[in-house]
C-alpha cells in the first residue's frame, strides 16, 4: 500500500507529493475530511514515503523500511488512538518523551494521532508545546472529522490537507479489487455507504442488514397484504442505533428510486440489481405520484427522528404513506 493505492483523493495526494518534492516539510499535519475516506492509509504512507530507500516520492513496498512499516513495526511510526472516550495526557507524555531521542533508522519520525478531536484539554496543551518546538526530524499527523473541536494554537500550527468523500465509483471499484463479496450488491453498497469506505466494508459484513432489506422488499412488493407487518418492523427499528436506521431508510429509498427510473427512464441502471426483474414486475402497482410522495414520506420521517421525535411514531407514519398513499 503506497499512495498509488489511494483512490478520489487527489488534490490531497498532489498537496503531500508537493511538499516531498521541494523538500519544505511541515512539522505538523491536519488530516481533516469525512470518515472512512483513507486519512489513515495516506497518513502511513506519507511515513512509508519519507523513510522509503528506493523511492522517496510515493515508497516501494519492498524495501525493509516500507515492509516495517506495512506491518506497523517501524521505530519511526506511531499510531496514537483514544483510550476510551479521549485521548490522554499521558499518551502525549510518552511520545513526547520519545521526541527526545534522534532518529536512528530512516530520515523521519512520524506520529499519526487519530480522532484528535478527542484529546484532553491537557493532552492538546501538552502536544501544543511540542509544536511550537517540534525537532526536525518529527512530522505529527492529527487526523479528524471535525477540526472544530480543537484548539485554535493548535489548528494554526498545522498544515491543513483535506480530504473529500469517495465517489460510488470509487467504493465500487475498491469492493471490486478488494473485497470478496458478491458483484451485484456492489452497486448498492456503493450507494449505501455515502463515501465511506469504511462504512462501505461495515455494510459488507452486516448481514442483519440484507436480512431487513428483504422485508423492505416484501413489503414494496406485497404493500396491503403485509400491512401487519409494518408495525412490527417499525417497532424493531426503533432499538436500533441511529445509523443502522439512517441505512435502512436509505434501503427503502434506493427502492423507490429503482421504481421510479424503471418507470421514467428504464435504460438507467437500477442500485438494487439482483431485485429488478421482481421491480419491472411491480412497477404498474405504484403511480409517478405515489412514488414522489414516498420518497418525501422518507425524507420527512429523518426529520423527525433527528428531531427526537418517536422513532417508531414516524416509521408507523412513514410506511403508511408509502402503502397506503390514497389514504394519506
Amino acid at each position: 500500500m503506497n499512495f498509488k493505492d489511494i483512490r478520489g483523493q487527489k488534490s490531497a495526494l498532489e498537496k503531500i507529493r508537493a511538499d516531498i518534492k521541494r523538500k519544505k516539510l511541515s512539522g505538523a499535519y491536519l488530516f481533516t475530511g469525512p470518515p472512512g475516506v483513507g486519512k489513515q492509509m495516506t497518513a502511513i504512507s506519507f511515513a512509508k514515503a519519507l523513510n522509503c530507500k528506493m523511492d522517496s516520492l510515493n515508497g516501494c513496498d519492498r524495501c525493509s523500511s516500507c515492509v516495517k512499516m506495512e506491518k506497523m513495526n517501524h521505530p519511526n511510526l506511531r499510531i496514537i488512538n483514544p483510550e476510551g472516550e479521549s485521548i490522554k495526557i499521558e499518551q502525549i507524555r510518552n511520545l513526547k518523551t520519545e521526541s527526545s531521542f534522534r532518529v536512528y533508522e530512516g530520515r523521519k519520525k512520524v506520529w499519526i494521532i487519530n480522532e484528535a478531536e478527542k484529546l484532553t484539554p491537557q493532552a492538546a496543551n501538552s502536544l501544543l508545546k511540542i509544536l511550537e518546538e517540534p525537532p526536525g526530524y518529527l512530522i505529527i499527523i492529527l487526523i479528524t472529522h471535525i477540526p472544530g473541536f480543537l484548539p485554535p494554537t493548535i489548528l494554526s500550527r498545522c498544515r491543513v490537507v483535506e480530504f473529500s468523500s469517495l465517489s460510488c465509483q470509487d467504493i465500487s471499484e475498491i469492493l471490486k479489487n478488494k473485497v470478496d463479496m458478491p458483484a451485484h450488491l456492489i452497486p448498492l453498497i456503493s450507494q449505501l455507504a455515502q463515501g465511506s469506505m469504511s462504512e462501505a466494508l461495515k455494510l459488507v459484513r452486516k448481514e442483519e442488514i440484507f436480512q431487513e432489506r428483504e422485508i423492505i422488499f416484501k413489503l414494496i412488493q406485497k404493500r396491503k397484504s403485509l400491512s401487519g407487518e409494518v408495525f412490527r418492523l417499525s417497532e424493531r427499528w426503533s432499538t436500533e442505533n441511529s445509523s443502522d436506521i439512517e441505512t435502512l431508510l436509505n434501503i427503502v429509498l434506493l427502492f423507490l428510486r429503482d421504481l421510479l427510473m424503471i418507470k421514467i427512464a428504464p435504460d438507467v441502471p437500477v442500485f438494487n440489481q439482483d431485485k429488478a426483474n421482481e421491480l419491472v414486475n411491480i412497477k404498474d402497482t405504484y403511480s409517478l405520484s405515489q412514488l414522489y410522495k414516498g420518497i418525501e414520506a422518507v425524507k420527512k420521517s429523518k426529520f423527525f427522528i433527528q428531531a427526537n421525535v418517536s422513532c417508531q411514531l414516524a416509521l408507523e407514519v412513514m410506511w403508511m404513506k408509502i402503502l397506503y398513499p390514497e389514504y394519506t
